[in-house]
């Protein structure tokens, strides 16, 4: 699951059941596979890593994680946690802007390639996640005969997001 442009930190950690024999913790260079699971502030079950079809697999430190906050806090969560142990992430959406809600004119060339591209979930249609020609996203907010109002906020826009990390796996090449 991406989230970008969402601020995270990481909450303090529960050590695995091994940790009192000095058990392999993780550090930059192992290859590490998580368990998750994603929460709203109301506490909220929203995902899981058991939905997936791919288990969520990183190695600790490695650079095309730069960049992605969510990623990065995961990143900095995992170090020094032992397979079994766990933690919490907390990912926030950033402030809310009003100058990121648009409204289009229903025979804009944007809204027409809309209709077209998404016609199969009704079109242009409230509630609708479009991608714009721009590979920004957009949340169709209200549609009427003569315009249509666009939120090009990010998604977690003045919002919080938890993450429970459990490490289950963590392979250490051979350095």
């Amino acid at each position: 699951m991406a989230l970008p442009n969402a601020a995270a930190s990481v909450l303090p950690r529960r050590a695995g059941a091994e940790a009192a024999s000095a058990p392999l913790v993780a550090v930059e260079g192992d290859i590490v596979t998580l368990s998750w699971k994603c929460y709203n502030d109301e506490g909220e079950l929203l995902e899981s890593s058991e939905q997936s079809e791919e288990p969520t697999t990183f190695e600790v430190g490695a650079g095309d994680i730069v960049g992605n906050r969510l990623f990065e806090a995961f990143d900095e969560a995992v170090r020094g946690l032992a397979v079994g142990g766990a933690t919490r992430v907390k990912a926030e959406g950033g402030e809310w802007k009003d100058e990121l809600m648009f409204k289009v004119p229903r025979e804009h060339p944007e809204v027409e390639r809309l209709e077209g591209r998404y016609k199969n979930q009704g079109g242009v249609k409230e509630g609708n996640l479009v991608q714009l020609s721009n590979n920004a996203m957009a949340l169709i907010v209200k549609v009427d005969e003569e315009e249509v109002l666009l939120d090009c906020n990010n998604m977690l826009a003045g919002k919080s997001l938890w993450f429970e990390l459990e490490l289950v796996d963590l392979d250490r090449p051979s350095r």
